[in-house]
């Protein structure tokens, strides 16, 4: 029994059958003390030496997988059964709610006449409600699926 390394997948077997695994797709007995308590996804393969890549690579592969992931979470966004794609929606429903009370508003100001004139435009002006927990959930509900 032997120790295994998959070059392609990096994945190590120990106490492994060697004649089931190929040495084209497998080192036997790796020597992985060069790599020692370092993640796989760090390993540089050449032939049948494991070695570590050098720091700035390192950070290489830490900016790539953290640009992947911050990429997965803006996609998800697209999903229609998704939660945060569901809330945002609901929360530029408000923000544009409250944009238009305010161009309405403006609006009311820029034609009032008179003090008089103004109170009554601006009393034309359908209020935003107060939002409740409640309603946040019904709007993130309906927002599912759309």
């Amino acid at each position: 029994m032997a120790t295994v390394l998959n070059r392609t997948t990096k994945q190590v077997i120990p106490s492994a059958n060697t004649v089931d695994f190929p040495i084209a797709n497998w080192i036997i007995n790796p020597d992985l003390s060069a790599v020692a308590g370092f993640s796989s996804i760090y390993w540089t393969i050449t032939g049948d030496t494991v070695t570590l890549m050098n720091q700035a690579a390192r950070d290489a592969v830490d900016a790539a997988l953290l640009s992947a992931a911050r990429d997965a979470t803006a996609a998800a966004m697209d999903q229609l059964e998704n939660y945060s794609r569901a809330f945002a929606e609901v929360c530029l429903d408000e923000f544009n709610r409250h944009t238009q009370w305010e161009a309405d508003f403006t609006a009311a100001v820029a034609a009032a006449t008179s003090l008089t004139n103004l109170q009554t435009r601006v009393a034309a002006i359908v209020p935003v409600p107060v939002r409740t927990l409640a309603n946040l959930k019904t709007g993130v509900r309906n927002k599912l699926g759309t």
